[in-house]
């Protein structure tokens, strides 16, 4: 659900009735993730050290939440996440890094994981991360399949621009719509977000993707029925003359 201001939120029973299993190296990491869990008042929570570990807690109680160390213990975190995925796709897998702008955070999440921690990590953004990856919109397949991860994050970024802009647009006339305002506003805020997070190349390589973007948008109609207009306003030219 969503707050009064559009902000994704998990109601205290949500809270109550979720399983999060925490795998982290760190023992005090592991400790304080507990801590921060449990005063956030999430249910169930249980901790293990490494990755292979995690699957036979997996195998003998589930769980609804992971949160697990985005570096390589006894396994690579990609095999964890297809595996776990395996027994489980409903499993919310989120990684956790010092580091979530590198290659494998954001491999993780083509592979089906849900947000990402940012290390060292607090009560506050503990709790947006779970909101976050059990509420928000997983990562879209274009992104899954791009060639051009910059490409694919600009094209999540503006599609939520657009739609953010509807609902506006919408808003003026029906009262329903304008609910959904504060809600397209957030969907665009986190669009943004992951794209300045995993861009290649930083703000420049971001900044450039969406340059080229525009461009690109820029020389055609963006509607389909624009695209229809211009291609009927071509072929009639082509047509030849009639004797």
């Amino acid at each position: 659900m969503s707050d009064k201001d559009g902000e994704l939120t998990l109601t205290p029973k949500e809270r109550g009735a979720a399983t999060v299993l925490i795998v982290e190296t760190d023992r005090n990491e592991r400790q304080n993730m507990r801590s921060t869990l449990k005063t956030l008042g999430f249910g169930g929570v249980t901790d293990v050290p490494n990755h292979a570990s995690a699957l036979e807690k997996i195998r003998e109680r589930p769980v609804t939440h992971i949160v697990f160390d985005a570096k390589k213990t006894n396994m690579p975190p990609s095999d964890f996440v297809s595996q776990v995925l395996d027994l489980d796709p409903n499993i919310i897998m989120i990684p956790s890094s010092f580091e979530p702008s590198v290659d494998d955070v954001f491999d993780l999440l083509c592979l089906g994981a849900r947000g990402y921690l940012v290390k060292p990590f607090t009560v506050d953004t503990v709790d947006a991360a779970i909101i976050g990856a059990t509420k928000g919109e997983p990562i879209a397949e274009s992104v899954k399949q791009a060639k051009d991860r910059n490409e694919a994050l600009v094209a999540i970024m503006m599609s939520s621009l657009d739609k953010c802009a509807t609902v506006m647009r919408q808003a003026k006339q029906f009262e329903t719509a304008e609910r959904e305002v504060p809600k397209a506003r957030r969907g665009f805020q986190v669009a943004a977000d992951l794209a300045a997070t995993f861009a290649k190349g930083g703000e420049d390589g971001l900044i450039e993707a969406l340059q080229k973007f525009c461009i690109e948008r820029s020389k055609g109609p963006a509607t389909r029925l624009g695209r229809l207009r211009k291609r009927l306003k071509t072929n009639r030219k082509e047509e030849p003359a009639q004797a």
